[in-house]
């Protein structure tokens, strides 16, 4: 699995080979091949909100968007997943607001991301409960697996309370 990190951002330093791990163990978690390849892009507000206009029509700022690939046109030997798309930016606003560290909002638009390009989607109501419970699953994992352990003891750990926040 290979994970490929473009920080097109400056306000703030991100630890790459963490997000990289990070990245890594979720797509496992997923059962990602091993051969899939992601693309994570950092960057601020307006580099998110022209993407946010072009593609969705809403010229605004947004945490965080997906853009799956279609494989055909790519070598077999390599499993596209796509490319995620981050504001620093905003998962900044949006860790201060929940009162939780910057770079565990910044997984949180990570799993959520990465969910969208294996196929999860929170249109509708019961979509919305089941990707909401895979993000549960997958901050679990991950403090489990001590990748998120500055979270453990906390009742709920607040990317568990951040996913439940939005039903």
């Amino acid at each position: 699995m290979e994970v490929l990190i473009s920080n097109r951002q400056e306000q703030m330093s991100i630890d790459l080979d963490f997000i990289k791990n990070v990245a890594v163990e979720i797509m496992k978690f997923e059962a990602s091949p091993e051969n899939a390849e992601l693309s994570v892009v950092f960057c601020d507000d307006d580099f998110i909100q022209k993407l946010n206009n072009d593609y969705r029509g809403k010229n605004e700022p947004t945490d965080v968007l997906s853009f799956p690939i279609d494989e055909e046109n790519f070598e077999p030997e390599i499993r596209l997943l796509g490319d995620i798309v981050i504001s620093t930016e905003t998962a900044a606003r949006q860790a201060e607001s929940l009162k939780h560290p910057c770079v565990l909002e910044i997984v949180f638009l990570l799993i959520h991301g990465l969910l969208h390009l294996h196929g999860y989607d929170h249109g509708q109501k019961l979509e919305r409960k089941q990707m909401r419970d895979r993000e549960i699953s997958i901050f679990r994992h991950l403090c489990e697996k001590q990748f998120l352990s500055c979270i453990e003891g906390e009742s709920p750990a607040p990317l568990i309370k951040r996913a439940s926040e939005n039903d």
